[in-house]
């Protein structure tokens, strides 16, 4: 993996795939939702109340796809969105009943995968990569967009 310019990306983007993409590939067929709508009720599960535009801001997607999921996902009974108070314009998301309880479904497996992908590290190195994980995430909104690159 040492032959590429970009070693920690590649190596990062390896780990995520790996952990991911059969996880996701599962959920789709077992739950029939798309990855946008997987996603999405990740993000909610952990920040209730956010914005289609702030969900794509720090999850990467794009805008078009987002709202093409929080509409299924609000047919779908899983999410409810909500006019936000200090801005018409924008929705707030929430999880519905339903979709915290669709997410209790899929969410064992997910934590298991973790531990699965984690469990050749020891307590301390597990610490010190959730450390090093949180400084590079807070570091993130310094990096600038891809147009500046």
């Amino acid at each position: 993996m040492e032959e590429t310019d970009i070693p920690t990306a590649y190596k990062i983007g390896y780990i995520l795939n790996f952990y991911r993409e059969p996880s996701f590939r599962r959920i789709e067929a077992e739950l029939g939702l798309t990855r946008p709508e997987i996603v999405i009720l990740l993000a909610l599960h952990a920040r209730e109340g956010i914005t289609a535009a702030e969900f794509c801001e720090f999850s990467g997607h794009l805008k078009a796809g987002v709202s093409r999921a929080a509409i299924a996902l609000d047919k779908k009974k899983l999410i409810t969105r909500r006019t936000d108070k200090n801005d018409s314009r924008r929705q707030r998301l929430f999880l519905t009943d339903a979709g915290r309880e669709i997410y209790s479904r899929y969410a064992p497996a997910l934590k298991a995968r973790e531990a699965a992908m984690l469990s050749c590290l020891s307590q301390a190195e597990r610490t010190q990569l959730n450390g090093l994980l949180e400084k590079l995430a807070a570091h993130v909104p310094n990096w600038g967009s891809a147009a500046e690159l």
